[in-house]
C-alpha cells in the first residue's frame, strides 16, 4: 500500500480534525496540523492530502499559504477534504486550482457536513448537529483507502 501525508487545518469545532484523525488511525497516513513549525519533506510519499474546513466558502487561508510555501509537490498526486457546514456546494475549486498550478495531478476530493456556529448559525444552535458522524467518518477512511490502492 502507498504511503500518504495529511496536511490539515481545523479550528472552532475540530470537524476536520476527527475527519484526519479518523483516517490515520485505520490507514498508513502521517497527519501534519497547519501550521506546522518542523520543515516538511515530501520524499517517501506517494499521495499528498490537504483538509481543512471551509470558511467564507474557500480552503482556509492557512492552507493555502502553506501549499503555496510547500516544495516538492510538482508531479505528487494529492487529494482535498473538507468539512462545512452548508448542506450543499463544491468549495474546493479555488484550493485545486492553486494545486494545479503548482504541478500536481487531483486525485480526488471528498467533503462531508460539519458542525457549524459561526456567525447567525450560533443563534439557532448551529447547523449539521452531530455531524461529522460515524457514516462520516467511514466515508473518509474508505476514500483515502482507495487512493491508496
Amino acid at each position: 500500500m502507498k504511503k500518504a501525508v495529511l496536511f490539515y487545518y481545523s479550528i472552532h469545532h475540530g470537524n476536520t480534525e476527527k475527519v484526519a484523525e479518523e483516517i490515520a488511525n485505520k490507514l498508513p497516513v502521517d497527519l501534519v496540523r497547519i501550521p506546522s513549525k518542523d520543515p516538511v519533506n515530501l520524499e517517501g510519499y506517494d499521495l499528498v492530502g490537504f483538509a481543512s474546513g471551509i470558511y467564507m466558502s474557500e480552503f482556509g487561508k492557512p492552507v493555502s499559504h502553506f501549499a503555496e510555501e510547500l516544495d516538492g509537490l510538482a508531479g505528487k498526486p494529492c487529494f482535498t477534504i473538507y468539512t462545512c457546514g452548508a448542506p450543499a456546494g463544491e468549495f474546493s475549486g479555488p484550493f485545486a486550482e492553486l494545486l494545479k498550478r503548482k504541478g500536481v495531478q487531483i486525485a480526488g476530493k471528498w467533503h462531508c457536513r460539519g458542525f457549524d456556529t459561526y456567525g447567525p448559525f450560533k443563534l439557532i444552535g448551529g447547523l449539521a448537529k452531530g455531524r461529522p458522524d460515524k457514516a462520516d467518518f467511514e466515508s473518509a477512511v474508505a476514500f483515502v483507502e482507495e487512493l491508496l490502492k
